[in-house]
């Protein structure tokens, strides 16, 4: 019985959704019971990689931006021809594409915030491809029980469609062998994210300002900085007011990120909207604790181990920055709390379950 798989990995090398899928890809593929998995993608940024060595894989070389013309055009010329199973890690689907479907929805904050797009017609083709992933998906996987409500309530899925997997997070984040650096440089607070509109860097900031005499401390923010549909364009020029006590780094290396959460004083995520938050993970596997909004996915993925404020309060988030900049023992308390719970993500279990909905849609097209 054939069992073709096709998976669009264009966004494998990415920040976010990239992360989601180099910690699933090489724990599923051995698990994948496919005749043929074929993978649309880039060889240079794939074709070496281990799990790419199966005798079942193959890599079609495929460009084409995401949300383009281009992608749907390939669906038009047959790139989808011999497929019995395609997975899309995004819900920029293929229109033209009628056999079976898989999905992963990482958030809805296109139709929760639709203001943080930037035009209507990128509002209009956001609501359409995800009006096609409700009518058309077999299955839709979730990266939290929040995103899973929300698909629920703005696309009208039926439950029994919906496949919640925590996203896993990486070894190597375990084994990181980086050190708190004994530097005399100024202590600083970490924000981690790409500069878009639902981060709530703007409000941050402010915040940051408002309590900037009364603490030591510089604000980093670590995140890539153009080429998104809502940027958030005007920041670095409204932070170069404080003196310089707020620094962009733009894009850095895993070894510079890890550096960065090794040495902060906190971790502080204020977005008004995360689907899960895989910054706050990242700071609790490398001993940093974590500050973040008490809102959408993040207290569900933080749970005891942060301290939480309201991010649509500029004097909650500001007296959060105090706090834990100021009390030493808090931070330790999160520390210790923070390093039990992300040994919940450290598994396979995202492999084994998308592995197992994979194998029976695959089952289920014979």
């Amino acid at each position: 019985m054939r069992r073709n798989l096709v998976i669009d990995l264009r966004m494998y090398k990415m920040s976010g959704i990239g992360r989601y899928l180099q910690a699933l890809i090489p724990g599923l593929i051995p698990r994948v019971n496919a005749t043929r998995i074929s993978i649309l993608g880039s060889p240079a940024e794939m074709g070496d990689a281990e799990w790419m060595q199966d005798s079942h894989m193959e890599l079609r070389e495929f460009r084409a931006p995401i949300f383009s013309i281009a992608e749907q055009w390939a669906g038009m010329r047959g790139l989808y021809s011999d497929c019995d199973l395609l997975w899309s890690p995004q819900y920029n689907i293929p229109l033209f594409y009628r056999g079976k479907l898989l999905v992963t929805i990482y958030d809805l904050c296109q139709l929760a915030y639709p203001e943080t797009l930037g035009s209507d017609l990128q509002r209009w083709y956001a609501r359409y491809l995800l009006s096609a992933v409700a009518a058309r998906a077999a299955a839709i996987l979730c990266i939290s029980e929040y995103t899973a409500n929300e698909v629920q309530k703005y696309l009208g899925v039926d439950r029994s469609k919906l496949v919640i997997t925590y996203p896993a997070i990486s070894n190597e984040w375990r084994e990181s062998n980086y050190v708190r650096s004994a530097s005399g440089d100024s202590p600083y607070l970490l924000a981690v994210g790409n500069i878009k509109k639902h981060k709530n860097l703007k409000v941050l900031i402010a915040a940051f300002e408002s309590i900037q005499n009364r603490i030591p401390h510089r604000l980093i923010i670590v995140g890539k900085q153009e080429g998104f549909l809502n940027p958030e364009t005007d920041l670095i020029r409204e932070s170069t007011l404080l003196g310089g006590r707020v620094q962009f780094t733009g894009h850095i290396s895993e070894q510079a990120l890890h550096n960065y959460y090794r040495n902060a004083d906190a971790l502080v995520l204020p977005s008004f909207y995360e689907g899960f938050g895989y910054p706050i993970v990242e700071a609790m596997a490398l001993g940093c604790p974590v500050v973040c909004s008490n809102v959408s996915s993040l207290p569900e993925v933080a749970g005891d181990a942060a301290l939480l404020f309201d991010p649509f309060s500029m004097d909650a988030i500001a007296n959060a920055l105090v706090m834990i900049a100021c009390d030493g023992e808090l931070r330790t308390t999160l520390i210790e709390r923070g390093q039990k719970r992300v040994e919940g993500f450290f598994n396979d279990k995202c492999a084994e379950k998308t592995a197992s909905l994979i194998n029976r849609l695959l089952e289920d097209s014979g």
